[in-house]
């Protein structure tokens, strides 16, 4: 039942329901990692190791102040959802003018796309405003100066504003489910996507938009296995318990879609 009017929810009144969700979804958050005792860790972490992504995809990236409100661990040490890293290889070869990023929380992703990408014009959706000011903070530390923050996109905003040559990645706690319907997937058949999916909220999503993104896409499904990359740095100065919290994320596992266009300037991700 409470699923059920979640997605009642979502399709009758998705930008209230999308903003609830994700406000509850980053205090969720927070508490987690203050009950975990990070404060302390992450003040661990930031004096042995600075303020940089220390590898992985983002190596290089500064983590601002507000951050440090998240479980920074896995994002100091270039482990989060690691799960991905042959997903970002491969996103990484393409050429875009244009990167979205729907639901941003402080965002790892959008401002490292920008700092990859620097010619592309970066957009960051989130509807907390949390993590619009935490974007805002990190794009002005690292100096990307291509990246514009919003609070809510929905399919009107991707149908009239989508360019051709679009990299998308999504996680947006269940909307998936109303954004992606198939209007907006053939709006969107020579973009690259990346989807968090998140049948815990929407039970069926990932099959659903598996289904939806094959007309136009090859699909490709990365998390079911679970593995993630080990950190290479030392982590002596930690105690036993410590060095487990400092790579944990505050999520259950988790499935992505990365949906590669099978037309478009970037149809050659396929080879």
């Amino acid at each position: 039942m409470k699923q059920f009017v979640k997605k009642c929810l979502y399709t009758i009144a998705p930008r209230w329901t999308t903003a609830l969700m994700s406000a509850r979804a980053r205090a969720h958050s927070h508490r987690v990692v203050a009950d975990w005792g990070c404060g302390p860790l992450t003040h661990k972490l930031v004096e042995r190791f600075g303020c940089l992504v220390q590898e992985g995809p983002f190596a290089g990236l500064a983590l601002t102040p507000m951050t440090h409100a998240e479980q920074l661990g896995p994002f100091l040490l270039g482990v989060y959802e690691s799960e991905l890293d042959e997903a970002w290889d491969r996103v990484f070869l393409g050429t875009y003018t244009q990167i979205v990023d729907i639901g941003a929380k402080f965002d790892y992703y959008a401002v490292g796309l920008a700092k990859k990408f620097p010619d592309a014009a970066v957009i960051a959706f989130d509807t907390d405003w949390w993590a619009r000011t935490a974007v805002r903070e990190m794009a002005t530390k690292n100096g990307t100066t291509n990246l514009e923050v919003k609070g809510f996109c929905d399919a009107d905003w991707v149908a009239q504003n989508a360019q051709e040559a679009l990299f998308v990645i999504s996680d947006c706690e269940g909307y998936e489910a109303v954004l992606f319907d198939l209007p907006v997937i053939r709006r969107l058949r020579s973009a690259t996507l990346v989807i968090e999916t998140h049948d815990c909220f929407v039970p069926g999503v990932s099959d659903k938009l598996r289904a939806l993104f094959g007309e136009t896409h090859d699909v490709r499904v990365y998390g079911h296995d679970g593995t993630r990359r080990a950190t290479t740095r030392p982590l002596g100065l930690l105690t036993e318990s410590e060095r487990q919290l400092a790579t944990q994320e505050v999520r259950p596992p988790q499935v992505w879609l990365l949906c590669l266009p099978k037309t478009g300037p970037n149809q050659t991700l396929l080879r």
